[in-house]
């Protein structure tokens, strides 16, 4: 028989342990270690503590994908015990246990469920990496973008709750593929510099689709994927292959550190040629360069972070606005200046 928590919480830990995915959602995780046990949620909540949505938790249950789990310290206790692991370790793996989401209050353990996270987005985790851990049922990711890419299986995921695939395969888009590669790559050999470029780059290839889906090898992309051309949904899948390529570009014009009239002309000529090439509107899509090299222009720069010894160096204007951390809209310096919902994505 499973412990009473009695008046000062769990004593013991469940009888079946589950382990979490490194970045997983506390709701995915609570929610497997439940049925492990053969409990459903709303008996496993009543041995972590007191909270809100108590009256709904087959609503919670229903839709993981929509929901997160948020606990005091004391909940974080109750976890830690049931689930047999240090409540340090919990907070390493799942990310809405970090001690700046815990909830304030008073000794006796809560736990709330909102509908929304505070930060991220709820992504499906590759279901070939959850097959390989042995997981039997769907685990949910905190991710800071609202799509995630599996590259040792070749899977596209991202936190839809509507119609359409689970799960995008990328065997017959291997654009995707490598525009994922070249994002890494950019990360690694330049660190939050290559991440701010590549966040630059997105935001410009959001404004190019929000003005023109009906773009060729944008709709292809999407029908190949099994999506609807003009959903949002698509968006992020399609345009991630211009968007590496104009990175690159990007990553050539601040290394050149020549950024008089006549170099930023040349090199605005020589982007709207691939875009050109891509059969992107180059007119339509001019504006969102210029805005780009405004926020690049010569002057003082500022350094974007530590980069692993690198040297490059952004433009004071990139980096008074892009953030170090968060979602690619926020890592870009056109976050609020291209003034779009789509650019959240």
């Amino acid at each position: 028989m499973l412990d009473d928590p009695g008046l000062y919480g769990p004593r013991r830990p469940l009888p079946l342990r589950v382990r979490p995915v490194p970045g997983e959602s506390t709701g995915s995780f609570v929610n497997r270690l439940a049925h492990a046990n053969g409990l459903r949620l709303a008996a496993f909540l009543d041995r972590v503590g007191q909270g809100q949505a108590s009256a709904y938790p087959e609503r919670v249950e229903k839709y993981p994908q929509s929901t997160e789990m948020y606990v005091n310290e004391a909940g974080l206790r109750y976890l830690a015990v049931l689930a047999d692991r240090a409540a340090g370790l919990l907070q390493q793996d799942l990310p809405s246990l970090g001690a700046e989401h815990l909830l304030p209050g008073p000794e006796a353990a809560q736990w709330r469920w909102r509908w929304e996270p505070v930060a991220g987005h709820l992504v499906r985790y590759c279901p070939l990496c959850a097959d390989a851990l042995g997981v039997g049922e769907a685990v949910w990711l905190m991710s800071p973008d609202n799509w995630q890419v599996c590259l040792r299986h070749g899977y596209w995921s991202d936190d839809s709750r509507g119609r359409g695939p689970d799960f995008v395969q990328l065997a017959e888009l291997p654009e995707t593929v490598t525009a994922h590669q070249v994002r890494q790559q950019l990360a690694e050999r330049w660190g939050p510099a290559g991440e701010e470029l590549f966040a630059d780059a997105f935001q410009v290839a959001v404004y190019w689709w929000t003005r023109m889906p009906d773009t060729v090898c944008w709709v292809r992309r999407a029908w190949t994927a099994g999506l609807d051309a003009r959903e949002m949904r698509a968006a992020p899948l399609v345009i991630y292959p211009e968007a590496a390529e104009l990175a690159g570009a990007m990553l050539d014009f601040e290394r050149a550190g020549q950024r008089d009239t006549t170099d930023r002309s040349r090199w605005l000529a020589g982007v709207e040629q691939l875009m050109a090439g891509r059969g992107v509107d180059v007119a339509e899509g001019r504006q969102a360069l210029l805005m780009w090299l405004g926020r690049h222009r010569r002057g003082v720069p500022a350094p974007s972070g530590p980069a692993g010894g690198n040297g490059l160096l952004l433009g004071a204007g990139h980096s008074r606005i892009a953030s170090r951390a968060g979602p690619v809209s926020q890592r870009s310096c056109l976050n609020w200046q291209l003034g779009m919902a789509a650019a959240d994505m």
